[in-house]
């Protein structure tokens, strides 16, 4: 009476929609639709589409949990929350270009 338990386990790989409606954003992001409108005027998300019908990319929701994790997580103003993200942004425009000038001396050589 040796009975085997087996386990199967399925692994899958989930597929994220490539946009998520402004619902979703709310709900991943854990904010609300109030609050992702006024990031939206602030220029902070820009969501694409018409007015009811804004749709928001991957790119666009880890913005806006970088936004909640800098004001719920770390208690940053909306203010300091706009200067670090443009911050971030320059930061990442100047690493890619440093990456292209480092591309660049490797084929000249």
């Amino acid at each position: 009476m040796n009975e085997q338990n087996v386990t199967h386990i399925v692994l899958q790989q989930r597929h994220s929609p490539l946009w998520y409606s402004e619902q979703e954003a709310a709900e991943t992001c854990h904010l609300s639709i109030g609050t992702i409108r006024h990031l939206r005027t602030l220029s902070l998300v820009e969501g694409q589409g018409i007015s009811e019908e804004l749709r928001y990319s991957e790119e666009e929701i880890i913005q806006l949990r970088r936004i909640r994790r800098l004001q719920h997580d770390l208690g940053i103003n909306l203010a300091g929350v706009e200067v670090i993200l443009r911050l971030l942004k320059r930061l990442q425009d100047v690493h890619q270009e440093l990456e292209r000038e480092r591309l660049n001396t490797q084929t000249k050589q």
